[in-house]
């Protein structure tokens, strides 16, 4: 799917992967070969290497995020004591020079809490397939600062992730909508399963996994559970220690803020039945 549309976005709710899984997409997409995909240290190895070579880059959206960021824009620099502004590249122009040679992967991270039309500017429209360099109407614009002509090469590949139980951003632009193919990273029972850890530890987990979904199948919600259901990340751990820890101050705190926004329907008194019983499974 990305090397067909060349953008994908990989939507999920919290804690399924979808960081993680930017890495392994890279380095697929990217043609690498001969490594461990079985062992996490091995794929992040070899991420990181292309990261230092300039083929992987990694950026995050915020509210606070501008062209001047992403493209390109003066920046203060200092020179002999004095504070001088200079022109530089952005994460996105400077990823697209190095595709020029190579295929590169740029990886936006939370992609829907950034303000597309402030970040892109008029290059969101440079992202299709068919408009970028070797593309059937292809596109070429010259820079708001450099002046420089600029397009997309064909080779570069655009991995974003996107929270669905996000609230706080609604829903992502149609000018990116378009633009990205999306596949939803579910919270997946058998990652759980295929832990190695003590049997005691791993039976434990997955009945928390139960209850939890039973809780949130059993309370109304406008959501998918797809949407809903808090990753695997949240159910993996080594000891009993580590997984009480894991309900109490990451799993309790996200369902309560469930509650709070209005995802899901449920009074105090059964969330903190629900939560106490969740704590007792680690016991």
């Amino acid at each position: 799917l990305l090397a067909l549309k060349k953008n994908i976005i990989l939507q999920g709710a919290p804690g399924t992967g979808k960081t993680f899984s930017t890495a392994t997409l890279s380095l697929k997409v990217l043609g690498i070969e001969n490594i461990d995909w079985e062992t996490p240290k091995s794929i992040m190895n070899k991420y990181d290497e292309l990261v230092e070579d300039g083929r992987i880059a990694f950026t995050t959206f915020h509210q606070s995020m501008d062209y001047e960021d992403f493209v390109e824009g003066y920046k203060p620099e200092e020179v002999n004591g004095d504070i001088k502004f200079k022109l530089k590249p952005g994460v996105f122009r400077t990823i697209c020079e190095k595709a020029k040679e190579q295929p590169c992967v740029l990886i936006i991270d939370e992609i829907n809490r950034g303000n597309v039309s402030k970040i892109f500017g008029e290059l969101i429209t440079l992202l299709e397939p068919d408009k970028r360099d070797g593309g059937d109407h292809r596109i070429q614009v010259n820079l708001t600062y450099s002046g420089k002509p600029f397009s997309v090469p064909n080779n570069l590949y655009i991995i974003g992730t996107m929270n669905t139980t996000d609230r706080s951003v609604g829903s992502i632009d149609y000018a990116l909508r378009r633009r990205f193919a999306f596949w939803t990273l579910k919270s997946n029972k058998e990652v759980i399963e295929r832990q190695d850890v003590d049997f005691n530890v791993k039976s434990k987990a997955l009945s928390l996994f139960d209850k939890v979904e039973g809780f949130l199948n059993a309370n109304p919600s406008d959501m998918k559970m797809d949407d809903l259901m808090p990753g695997h990340s949240y159910f993996l751990a080594k000891s009993l220690a580590e997984l009480e820890s894991k309900v109490k101050y990451e799993l309790i705190p996200l369902v309560e803020e469930y509650a709070k926004d209005g995802i899901i329907e449920v009074s105090n008194e059964k969330l903190n039945q629900a939560f106490a019983e969740w704590i007792q499974i680690t016991k």
